[in-house]
């Protein structure tokens, strides 16, 4: 069966015996996911943004001048 989250797509093998998962714990197991891939994402953002050198101590305004 195939299953979809975000933009990654596995196909999972049910052998015979074996309960297949419901629509309602796919997707639970799809949020799982996502959930993990986002804090993932955070971390490498975080990780990045704590090695990067700067011209000022002050953290960058978020007000933009022009």
């Amino acid at each position: 069966m195939p299953l979809h989250i975000g933009s990654v797509t596995a196909d999972v093998t049910v052998l015979d015996g074996e309960l297949p998962l419901s629509e309602r714990q796919l997707g639970q197991v799809a949020e799982a996911v996502l959930r993990l891939l986002a804090a993932r994402e955070r971390d490498r953002l975080r990780q990045r943004e704590s090695t990067l050198i700067s011209r000022s101590a002050q953290p960058s305004s978020p007000v933009k001048e022009g």
